[in-house]
């Protein structure tokens, strides 16, 4: 089988990638309250971009699609990073939403205290999910290094915490960028390196410039998707503090550097990933 297209590969792979995650967690959580409290937020609708890109660089790196369910519990583990930093980010004395992807939110659904635990049982659970993975132990160190580096206090929560403390100053451009590279770039550039060192491809510069050119194209896209909906008119964002049309433009030249990364990297199908940069033309 050989599958060209991300949107295919996505559209192929997510119902079984789905239905690991849901049966996965339900076998393994027995508290009832906090069982159904991280299985409310792991399956809140989103689009599980970052394991489908983690499982695309697999693919891309050579192993049969058919052998991809190897590797759900390490893609299975950044879902549950991702979706953990979610519910953290809604909370009170965070973010203070009520709704994301039009449901209530963890705290206010199921309450502030079952929410924080929530969170931290699926970060807890993601480490436990790649040391019990069935790949070697070079691959799953390679992963938690990866992981715990990027979505840690040196990545997405590093960034996490300059945005609650710097949300009353204005930033200029590069202090937004590093925000910005932290706090959502890291963990989808975490997808693709990991993808990369667990099926044997050798980490190049080329792979984590297009991984960090994506990241870093994910925020600028989704600050164009809210720009005109007023709800973030005070809040740090690119439309805020340079205009639209130059966060467009900024947008267009972050995914150009990555296609043309991308392109330059060796014994690797490039089809999945370059295909992938259709969503920011969307």
């Amino acid at each position: 089988m050989e599958i060209k297209s991300f949107q295919e590969f996505h559209k192929k792979i997510l119902p079984e990638f789905d239905k690991f995650l849901t049966d996965k967690l339900t076998a393994e959580i027995k508290q009832p309250m906090m069982r159904d409290s991280m299985l409310y937020s792991l399956n809140s609708g989103g689009k599980r971009v970052r394991p489908m890109l983690m499982l695309a660089t697999v693919y891309s790196a050579g192993v049969k699609y058919e052998d991809l369910p190897k590797y759900f519990d390490i893609a299975g583990a950044v879902e549950l990073i991702h979706t953990y930093s979610l519910i953290h980010d809604d909370l009170p004395e965070m973010d203070n939403d009520d709704y994301r992807r039009g449901k209530l939110t963890s705290h206010k659904e199921f309450g502030t205290g079952p929410a924080v635990l929530a969170g931290d049982g699926l970060l807890t659970q993601a480490f436990y999910w790649i040391a019990k993975s069935d790949l070697d132990t070079s691959k799953r160190m390679a992963a938690v290094r990866i992981l715990s580096h990027n979505a840690g206090p040196m990545g997405m929560v590093a960034g996490q915490m300059t945005d609650i403390t710097k949300e009353d100053k204005k930033l200029n451009i590069d202090e937004l960028t590093a925000l910005h590279k932290q706090k959502t770039a890291d963990l989808i550039s975490a997808a693709i390196t990991i993808g990369a060192s667990c099926a044997n491809h050798q980490l190049s510069k080329e792979l984590v410039a297009y991984a960090e050119d994506v990241g870093l194209a994910f925020q600028l896209k989704d600050d164009l998707d809210d720009a005109d909906d007023g709800e973030d008119a005070d809040k740090n964002t690119f439309p805020n503090l340079i205009g639209k049309q130059a966060t467009q433009e900024k947008l267009r030249n972050l995914v150009n550097e990555a296609l043309n990364a991308v392109l330059k990297e060796e014994k690797f199908d490039k089809n999945l990933l370059v295909s992938f940069l259709e969503y920011f033309k969307k």
